[in-house]
């Protein structure tokens, strides 16, 4: 059976828990993420003259169907005004975070989850050492910034 009515919109909750700076990513996500394919546990290193940020979120899917969210272009962790965005890399670090998240029990928007649910979204960024984060911006569409400017969204102040 098909439906001329639209889908409903994907609404999500959510809430800034912490935003950790200066650290190596957490060796449990790491173990977990070489375990997984069989190799040695690593160390990220982020780029010359950068330090990891992860920014913790928790995602609660306020919407009317089963839905996913991530991090990846959604999402920027800034310094003033200027504005850092997950490279691939980085991105492959925060579904790294997913996986392991899912594996204790609380699965993230990541791999979608229903109405009512939530669970753990985590971003990695790279930002100069040294450097504090002043806020974060999740855009209200797909990507923070389209061929017609920077969408809109929810500006994070962080202390």
């Amino acid at each position: 059976m098909t439906s001329d009515t639209p889908s409903e919109p994907d609404q999500w909750k959510l809430t800034v828990r912490s935003v950790d700076c200066g650290k190596p990513l957490d060796q449990a996500v790491m173990a977990y993420a070489a375990d997984s394919v069989g190799a040695p546990t690593t160390t990220p290193a982020p780029e010359a003259g950068k330090q990891f940020c992860v920014l913790t979120m928790n995602g609660t899917n306020v919407g009317k169907s089963m839905a996913s969210w991530n991090a990846q272009n959604t999402v920027s962790l800034n310094v003033g005004d200027t504005r850092y965005t997950e490279t691939q890399k980085d991105d492959e670090y925060a579904t790294d975070y997913a996986q392991y998240w899912s594996s204790q029990g609380q699965t993230p928007p990541t791999f979608g989850i229903n109405p009512g649910s939530q669970g753990p979204v985590h971003g990695v960024f790279e930002i100069p050492t040294g450097d504090k984060p002043t806020s974060v911006w999740v855009t209200a569409g797909t990507a923070i910034e389209t061929i017609y400017g920077v969408q809109p969204g929810y500006l994070v102040l962080l202390q």
